[in-house]
């Protein structure tokens, strides 16, 4: 084998799945991420968690 060929070898890492929610679920997201910012809300506080209200987000490993 040459030293420019890498041999075939099975990857370890993550599979990061991300899927939307029921639709009634999201527009409580986003009618919770205006409020906050109706409020005055820092949005580096607001935007993650009005994301993870609307995405479901699966992290596996493969």
């Amino acid at each position: 084998m040459h030293p420019t060929e890498k041999p075939i070898v099975p990857r370890h890492g993550l599979r990061l799945d991300l899927i939307p929610r029921e639709p009634h679920t999201a527009v409580v997201g986003i009618g919770g991420a205006a409020l906050a910012f109706w409020v005055h809300a820092q949005a580096f506080v607001v935007l993650p968690l009005a994301f993870l209200v609307t995405v479901r987000v699966r992290i596996r490993r493969i």
